[in-house]
């Protein structure tokens, strides 16, 4: 597409990549199976009800009591795209079912009968429909949906602020502005000037600018937060149709900011759903609050803006937010129950935090879970021409290349219970090419070894460690990530209230121990003072 940004390194974009046994496998496996077993006459009723059409099945309840419209795109997107990743017919056909049925209640002229909330989701699902389940009808639907919006959706777009968090008056428009990120890859595979149009309208510059040129913005109101990090993938888009470097500079600063001033060391952000003030806010909350985090769908806004960021950019530290994430957040979440039973709320009180699933059904969260999931296998390796990156230390696979040229890495690992990770490479003819891997910013003295033989390659922690070769069939890779224990503060007004962390893992007290703090001396020997 004219005027598409560069990118540094692409994603394998859901094709290619399999997870091997290991907790990210099995846990997709499960969410497959929970999502898939819910019967499509369920999932339809609310929207067959509304057009006056026969509507067996029963109804979902919570969220979806009415129609399943908050999720249903959603339901698309993360269906789509983990058929495409896992090659899972079945569950690629459910999806398109879904759309068939769905596409009977939809009228002539467009009207899908969704708040503009609803119809942002519809938007990604329309779109992964196309790119990971071949379906021919998706943006034909999505144009014609597009046209009833334009005509129809309110265009006040007043920006967010302590008193409406999300933007929602004067007529239901909340997170409005996130419209553009969907409408924007609609334009990049499709052409259509209509969506980028659309798209347009949307652009979030009130918001967004307070990052155009610092990463330390004054002022920033206590909004929404995972639709305002969320929102940050609409300017990620904006960049890629513009190329405009504004944009990119905007991703980054937000980026660098919510690290610094919002995350707690789980990556999750937004106690009381809004973004906190940097002064100590973040540090309070933990002594009041048990809704500390939208935990699915704040992993899902995270991976999305980190994986924009580390493709535009080429920088390995945007993967580390990805591997926070993983392991703390979306992948220690509990899982999604077939009756809709979705864990929502991160909870990190100082006196005892609990797991427990949100009071609703099919809530929001219920939607990002499967996208989530799914996107572990569009996140573990990167590549651009004559380089293969690793990005996540996970048991996997890829093929890179097609044909002859083709080469299958193999990572088996125990990684983060261990500090190895063991690549072996398989291929035709003997090939050149860089093969990189991501040192974490926390990590100090990772090694690689090839064939038995210690390499001097670079390891500086935050970013690539490389090696250029001609490698063979054959070839073995051992790298070795050292973990530590460290201590993460909450923040900076609050330095001695802290998260203890074992390489990228946020370890828990038992609960037998959470009665009293734990107190020890400023410098102490974590080891010592922790390890029996």
């Amino acid at each position: 597409m004219s005027g598409a940004a560069a990118r540094e390194l692409e994603t394998f974009d859901y094709r290619h990549v399999r997870l091997l046994p290991g907790m990210l496998q099995q846990q997709v496996a499960r969410t497959r199976d929970v999502y898939f077993s819910v019967p499509n006459d369920d999932i339809l009723k609310g929207f067959r009800r509304q057009a006056g059409l026969p509507a067996p099945g029963k109804d979902m309840g919570g969220w979806a009591a009415r129609t399943s419209a908050g999720i249903f795109g959603q339901l698309l997107s993360g269906m789509a795209r983990l058929a495409c990743a896992t090659d899972d017919r079945p569950l690629r056909d459910k999806a398109l079912a879904l759309f068939e049925g769905w596409l009977e209640t939809v009228t002539p002229d467009g009207n899908v009968n969704m708040s503009m909330y609803a119809w942002e989701k519809l938007v990604c699902g329309l779109v992964d429909l196309r790119l990971y389940a071949d379906c021919d009808r998706a943006l034909p639907t999505l144009a014609r949906t597009t046209e009833w919006a334009s005509r129809t959706f309110d265009r006040s777009r007043n920006p967010a602020d302590e008193f409406d968090f999300w933007g929602e008056y004067p007529a239901d428009t909340h997170e409005w502005y996130t419209l553009p990120e969907n409408l924007y890859r609609a334009y990049i595979i499709s052409g259509n000037p209509a969506f980028k149009e659309f798209a347009d309208i949307w652009r979030y510059e009130h918001f967004w600018s307070r990052f155009a040129e610092t990463d330390e913005p004054e002022g920033v109101p206590p909004v929404h937060a995972y639709s305002h990090v969320n929102t940050l993938s609409s300017a990620a888009m904006t960049y890629a149709v513009t190329a405009d470097e504004r944009y990119l500079r905007i991703c980054e600063n937000a980026c660098d900011y919510l690290l610094r001033t919002q995350c707690y060391a789980t990556g999750g952000f937004g106690p009381d759903e809004r973004l906190m003030p940097p002064d100590g806010s973040l540090g309070r909350s933990l002594e009041l609050l048990g809704d500390h985090a939208e935990i699915p769908c704040g992993s899902w806004a995270g991976f999305k803006l980190s994986r924009y960021l580390i493709t535009f950019t080429g920088q390995a530290r945007f993967g580390d937010w990805i591997e926070t994430i993983i392991y703390n957040a979306i992948g220690a979440a509990l899982p999604t129950q077939p009756e809709g039973r979705t864990f929502y709320y991160g909870d990190y009180r100082l006196s005892t935090g609990a797991k427990q699933y949100y009071w609703h059904a099919w809530p929001c969260c219920s939607g990002t879970y499967l996208q989530a999931t799914a996107a572990y296998h569009d996140l573990v390796y990167l590549t651009r021409p004559g380089a293969l990156y690793v990005n996540l230390f996970v048991p996997s696979q890829v093929t890179w290349g097609e044909g002859e040229d083709a080469v299958l890495v193999r990572q088996e690992t125990d990684y983060p219970e261990s500090k190895a990770i063991n690549l072996q490479l398989y291929m035709h003819d003997p090939a050149t090419f860089v093969l990189g891997f991501r040192v974490p910013a926390w990590c100090r003295g990772a090694s690689v070894v090839v064939n038995g033989e210690r390499l001097d390659a670079c390891t500086a922690a935050g970013g690539w460690a490389t090696i250029e070769r001609e490698w063979r069939s054959g070839d073995h890779v051992a790298i070795r990530i050292p973990m530590e224990l460290r201590l993460a503060p909450v923040d900076t007004q609050h330095p001695d209230r802290v998260a203890l962390m074992h390489g990228p893992v946020v370890l828990a007290m038992h609960e037998a121990c959470c009665r009293r703090p734990l107190l020890m001396e400023t410098g102490a020997d974590l080891p010592s003072r922790l390890v029996e």
